[in-house]
């Protein structure tokens, strides 16, 4: 689809500015502060999203195993933390876009049924060796109901943010929660590298063809009301964030800049948390 005349978030075609960095057209919305390209050439095999680069994959396969033990910390405090969204247990939840599902077997340990599903097929294959059940079906396929649905690292991939977000609502049960984490468009790293396209390629995390959505806390805000979700959270964290960080392994100068960055509210992460109105 193309969104050169109209934003993918908020639907308007007034408060589109077209602008040029390097060699990549752009266009950034005035109203909700997307910024994004207008068409999407390179697409996932079966989807309408991005592709993730290949380097990410193999990171993330290779150090499966030292990752999902620093999942269990994360699920335990974010479990909490939903369950009071929720006032119920949280029983039973989607993650779409799981990649190698590190939060698969750190959920189970607390007894709830977690299904995690990714479209590209390298993930259910490790699934399958590491003892993971990965799906690669579709969302808009999906017949079960959650308490909770978690997108990490995966709207800035999608080309229709907005049927992508309707499709997940419909899977949520009464007052089931939807946890988004991306990129922040505004964050330190993302700033630096829209002093000059002589300086990054990338216009902060428009990163043609991988990235090539790029979302605000304003963003992320107007998308939920679109859609009529009650917004619960939207902020800004650093990547070693300790509730909200990622389940990764980082060295000491990258913990140290994540850490300062997130305190100073121009972390790298956006968490966007929101849930069906009661």
């Amino acid at each position: 689809m193309n969104y050169n005349s109209f934003c993918p978030v908020c639907n308007k075609e007034e408060g589109l500015r077209p602008f040029k960095w390097g060699k990549y057209d752009l266009i950034h919305c005035n109203i909700c502060e997307l910024d994004y390209c207008g068409e999407m050439i390179e697409k996932e095999i079966g989807g309408d999203s991005s592709p993730v680069n290949l380097s990410g994959i193999k990171m993330m396969s290779d150090v499966f195993h030292r990752t999902e033990k620093l999942a269990r910390m994360f699920i335990f405090k974010r479990k909490s933390f939903y369950e009071k969204l929720l006032h119920r247990n949280c029983e039973k939840v989607l993650e779409v876009g799981c990649g190698p599902g590190v939060f698969y077997k750190p959920w189970n340990k607390l007894n709830v049924d977690w299904f995690g599903t990714d479209i590209n097929p390298f993930w259910s294959e490790f699934g399958q060796k590491n003892e993971v059940p990965i799906s690669n079906q579709p969302i808009d396929l999906i017949e079960n109901k959650f308490d909770v649905i978690m997108a990490h690292q995966v709207i800035e991939h999608v080309e229709d943010p907005l049927k992508f977000m309707k499709t997940i609502k419909s899977l949520l049960k009464p007052r089931g929660v939807i946890h988004l984490e991306l990129p922040n468009q505004f964050s330190l790293s993302a700033r630096l590298r829209k002093i000059s396209p002589m300086i990054s390629k990338d216009y902060g995390f428009i990163q043609p063809p991988m990235h090539l959505r790029a979302y605000s806390k304003k963003t992320i805000k107007y998308l939920f009301d679109s859609l009529g979700l009650k917004s619960q959270m939207a902020f800004a964290c650093g990547n070693t964030n300790k509730i909200w960080g990622q389940a990764r392994k980082y060295s000491l100068p990258q913990k140290l800049y994540y850490t300062c960055s997130g305190k100073i509210g121009m972390g790298s992460l956006l968490i966007g948390i929101a849930q069906i109105k009661s």
